[in-house]
């Protein structure tokens, strides 16, 4: 019987080693990152409790109405303001609602503005609008704000009448609307992000997953909701913001702890070059969409002013 040579046998134990690492590797490509780009898109598009129900100061409404061109309906409060005041669409963020305190807050602020206010439900948020079970992180949310626009002129207002204020998603949901309505005149952008694959790349170590997991997430929200997330990117409608007339007013912390300020600085640099109307206040400030805490004063004073150079009074 032949021995065999200590060249063969280190050859023999280098190719199973070989053998074994890849497939280690196809293991992990083939099961470990498709779940955890599963439960990455988890966390991206739903939230553990819904809100509890709270209610604004003084005199309100609760309405309810059909997103644009979708099945589901939205909710909101209306809060009447002065007469022949316009009317102000305020869309909340990200895993928000309505009913949080701050977003009851700013409904107040706005309404002592003597704007009147129809804060809305975003869909699969925290509140009581319901589409897919899916936080579409604007894609899906520009259909409410619509539906919230069409809503608005079946109560007699005329679209120059109708801003739009919306808060971090719900500012890239305003942004997103605008570009598909020609009709809005004038969008408050607080602290909205460029691209979400960028903003999501950019937080998902903060949640427990290595940014590489990013664009399996998304493609997993593809396959469960038909939704390409990543496309229709707020930096993309640049031109039809522009060709839309629409002025937008951006404002961000300019140390923002969640939706980094480059997206403003990114978001403004798109849309003048492709000439819209833009402004980006930078406000010296650190927690998402805190420029309003901040800044109470000023932050009120330079949104009445954009609101009333752009919009009709009477």
């Amino acid at each position: 019987m032949n021995a065999v040579s200590p060249v063969v046998s280190r050859k023999r134990l280098t190719r199973r080693i070989v053998i074994v690492a890849l497939s280690l590797i196809a293991a992990v490509i083939l099961i470990v990152y498709p779940i955890g780009a599963y439960l990455s898109y988890n966390t991206l598009s739903t939230f553990n409790t819904r809100a509890a129900v709270a209610t604004p100061e003084g005199s309100y409404e609760s309405v309810s109405f059909p997103a644009r061109g979708q099945a589901h309906t939205i909710y909101a409060y209306y809060l009447e303001g002065a007469p022949d005041m316009p009317v102000l669409i305020q869309v909340h963020g990200w895993r928000s609602s309505r009913f949080e305190p701050a977003v009851l807050a700013r409904s107040a602020q706005y309404r002592a503005l003597g704007y009147n206010v129809l804060s809305i439900d975003l869909s699969d948020g925290r509140g009581e609008s319901v589409g897919n079970g899916r936080i579409a992180m604007g894609y899906e949310e520009r259909h409410d704000v619509l539906g919230a626009f069409d809503y608005l002129l079946s109560r007699g207002f005329a679209p120059d009448q109708i801003g739009l204020a919306g808060e971090s998603m719900g500012a890239v949901s305003s942004l997103l609307a605008a570009a598909l309505e020609p009709r809005i005149r004038a969008v408050w952008a607080d602290s909205p992000f460029g691209r979400v694959d960028t903003v999501a790349s950019e937080q998902a170590e903060n949640f427990g997953f290595p940014r590489i997991i990013v664009p399996g997430g998304l493609l997993w929200g593809m396959i469960i909701t038909g939704q390409r997330i990543w496309e229709d990117s707020t930096l993309e409608q640049a031109a039809r913001i522009a060709e839309n007339k629409t002025a937008v007013q951006l404002v961000h912390c300019n140390a923002d702890d969640f939706v980094f300020y480059h997206h403003s600085e990114d978001i403004l640099a798109a849309y003048k070059a492709a000439g819209a109307n833009i402004e980006l206040w930078t406000v010296a400030c650190v927690k998402h969409t805190s420029a309003l805490d901040t800044e109470t004063e000023s932050y009120l004073a330079r949104m009445d002013a954009f609101f009333r150079q752009h919009l009709r009074i009477g």
